[in-house]
This record gives C-alpha cells, structure tokens and sequence, in this order.
C-alpha cells in the first residue's frame, strides 16, 4: 500500500514538473511574438470588410498586425520622428513622422494595411515606394472622415506577388505629419537579420518636365542600407532628346519623351523615370488679332499669345471708354501705339498659325 502511494505521489509529481515545463515554454514562446494575429473579421462579418476610413481596434482573420514603433520599422530621420502615446492608439503609442522623413519595413506577404488616426492634424501626402517603385501616394487628412481616432485604415495594398517586399514611406506634406500606429500584413515583418540579401533600387521621382536646354536631377537610393554594390550607372533611352551624367544630373536636348534608367552596377536591378521635354514659350507672334470697330474700320494686330491673352481678359472685363493699347512698327517710324477704346469694338476675330 505504501509502495503505491509512493508510486503514486511520484507520478503525480512528474505530471507536475512536466505541466509547469509545458507552461514554461509556452510563455517564452509567447514573448517572442510580436504581433497579433486575426480571429474575428469587422462587424463579424463573413469576408474581410474594412475599408479607408473603417476603425479596426483588432486585425482581422488571415492578418497580423504589428506596432508602427515596432523595431523592425526603420526611421529614415530621427530627429523627424517622435513617439507618441495616447489610449487612442494601437497599445497606447504611434509614431510621428514630418516632412521627407521615411519609414521603412520588410515583410513577408502579399498585402498591407496602414493604420492612424484621420483627421485635419495629419499628411495630405504620403508617398508609398515598394520594391524600389513609387506605387502611391495617399492621404490621413480626408475632409469627409476628420474623426481623431486611432486604428482607423488609411492605406491598403494588395495583390503583390507572394515574396519579400521592401516598403518606403516618405512625408510630402510641408504642413503636417504623417501617422504610422500599426502596420496589418498577411505575413510576417522582418527584422534587419532577417532580411534576405536582396538590394532594390528607387528613384526620387517617378517622371519629371523641363524644358528644351534647362536641367533637373534625380537621385537614387540603394536598399539594404548595408548593401556592398552601391554603385549606380545610369543611361537614358534616347540621348537626341535627354541625357544623363552618372550623378543623376538631367539634360534636356529636344521636345520628346526619354527614360533614365538608374541600375545597380553587374546586377539587372533597376528603376525608371520618365523625362518629358517640351519647348520653352515662345514669345514671337502666333496670331493675327483682326478687330472691326462700330464706325466699320478695321485693325488687325500681329500678337504673340501673352499680348493675346491680355487683351481678351481686358475685353471680358473692361468697359465704356476703357482702352487697351497695341505697339506695332510702322516705316519711317520706330514704333507707333494704338489704343483701342471697349465700347468702339463691334467684333474682333483671332486667326491663330
């Protein structure tokens, strides 16, 4: 009988020591999460339901969501960046981020979701680059919303190819901040040591216009910051209409569209951007201005498009013995001016060539 209450206690104390094992680990690996994950879809619907603009106090099914003061989200500037806490947010803090600060992060997935509070204290312009492109821009200030709340979805992006993605998002406006409470992804956020050995490119701007014989730059960015190969070549489609010199610096030769190309040196990584050059304004005469006055004489006028322009605000504005006055070159005379009084005018015609 004493044996087996032995065995017995023995027993009972193995279970014990195993539970409390058991327990252990479940709480380690419990901290080691870091985000969490979906049960419940908004408003218990069936299919994922929350759009722009919808308060999303949990993430739902199939996603998880991060804090956006996450160590894994990489500040570009931090001296433009303050946390900051209120009960509002996603566990109580958000990250600040004002004008040409970027925020960084890598995940594993094919979807995102940005969250923040929307209302007039926040960026009109995000700007959204993944993989080295510039897909987006988009706003936390939307006049139909204003409602300062947290968790509230501000940005969606879907259907990108299932991988590892790399997503910069830059402050536009000169005005306000923009808000990162919490990032929803369909995978997981990477930190630096996960991340894979993959670089990407980007460039500042996705298109740029200037005109015949004037200049402009572009400036790239090499991702991961680490990376060894950070030399760029650059090259232009069409050097007859614009050129490139290997710092970025544009040159626009002709009216026409090229593309600059910035590419990661020995590898096929690159990005684009579209330069369009148009001619500059010409001042030189492009219509002749033909007006009949009520006495049935007629003045016609050689004038350049600003001369054009002036005289047909006047006429819509003008009135009685408002006058408007022409210059034009008349032999032996240097220049002759005429004025032409609004309530003289009984037509005028424009023969643009």
């Amino acid at each position: 009988m004493v044996n087996i209450f032995k065995k017995g206690f023995i027993y009972s104390a193995l279970m014990l020591l195993l539970l409390v094992s058991f327990s252990v680990e479940s709480a380690s690996a419990a901290e080691g999460v870091d985000y969490e994950e979906g049960v419940t879809n908004l408003n218990n619907t069936p299919e994922n339901s929350a759009i722009i603009g919808s308060q999303l106090k949990k993430p739902e099914k199939g996603w998880n969501r991060y804090d956006g003061n996450s160590p894994k989200v990489i500040v570009g500037d931090t001296s433009k960046y303050t946390p900051h806490n209120h009960p509002i947010f996603y566990k109580g803090s958000t990250a600040f981020f004002t004008r040409d600060n970027t925020a960084t992060f890598r995940f594993n997935g094919t979807k995102i979701r940005l969250l923040s509070a929307i209302w007039v204290a926040r960026s009109k312009s995000i700007e959204v680059s993944i993989d080295g492109q510039i897909v987006d821009t988009f706003s936390q200030n939307i006049d139909s919303l204003n409602i300062n709340d947290g968790q509230r979805v501000s940005y969606e992006k879907n259907n990108l190819s299932p991988g590892t993605h790399i997503v910069i998002l830059k402050n536009l406006d000169t005005a306000s901040f923009f808000e990162l409470d919490a990032i929803d992804v369909d995978g997981t956020l990477l930190s630096p040591v996960e991340i894979p050995d993959v670089e990407f490119i980007s460039l500042d701007k996705n298109s740029i216009e200037i005109l015949e014989g004037s200049k402009d730059k572009l400036t790239a960015t090499v991702l991961p910051e680490n990376s060894i190969n950070k030399n760029v070549i650059w090259s232009s489609s069409d050097e007859s209409i614009a050129t490139v010199d290997q710092d970025g610096n544009v040159t626009a030769i002709r009216e026409g569209q090229a593309i600059i190309t910035a590419k990661i040196e020995n590898t096929d990584i690159s990005a684009t951007s579209t330069v369009i050059v148009k001619k500059p304004i010409s001042e030189s005469s492009s219509a002749i201005l033909s007006i009949t006055l009520v006495n049935g004489i007629t003045k016609e006028y050689d004038v350049t498009n600003t001369v054009l322009n002036n005289y047909l605000n006047w006429f819509e504005s003008a009135q009685g013995t408002s006058t408007f006055k022409f210059t034009k070159t008349i032999s032996p005379y240097k220049k002759v001016t005429e004025y032409i009084v609004h309530d003289k005018i009984a037509s005028f015609e424009v023969r643009e060539y």
